[in-house]
């Protein structure tokens, strides 16, 4: 019971929306900054998240260990600016997978509730 307690105290805690951006970034290996982070957001949801919540998010999610940033090449055409990329930590991993787990029990017995 003890050990149990102790992982419980250790998982991570995820909103919704840090849930779903982890999990953007993670589909898009690589290629995750915000103009593509926003889009698979908008895909999935079919909301669209503004900038600035965006990036106050992927900022706290950096500051908590779970994302890390990095500068891509910058574009080719004259003058043309490196775009910030993101990318899942260890822990960042292991939040997702954590989430991921709930998501199957608390829904896994479930009947689909569209019919």
């Amino acid at each position: 019971m003890h050990n149990k307690y102790k992982e419980e105290r250790n998982m991570v805690e995820l909103t919704r929306n840090e849930e779903l951006i982890l999990l953007s970034i993670w589909k898009l290996k690589g290629k995750a900054y915000g103009v593509t982070i926003r889009a698979d957001f908008k895909a999935v949801t079919g909301k669209a998240l503004n900038y600035g919540s965006l990036y106050n998010t992927l900022y706290r999610l950096a500051q908590r260990g779970l994302v890390e940033t990095g500068e891509s090449a910058p574009i080719s055409r004259q003058g043309g600016r490196r775009k910030i990329l993101y990318t899942l930590t260890s822990l960042g991993e292991k939040a997702l997978a954590e989430a991921q787990k709930i998501h199957r029990l608390a829904w896994g017995k479930v009947p689909d509730l569209h019919g």
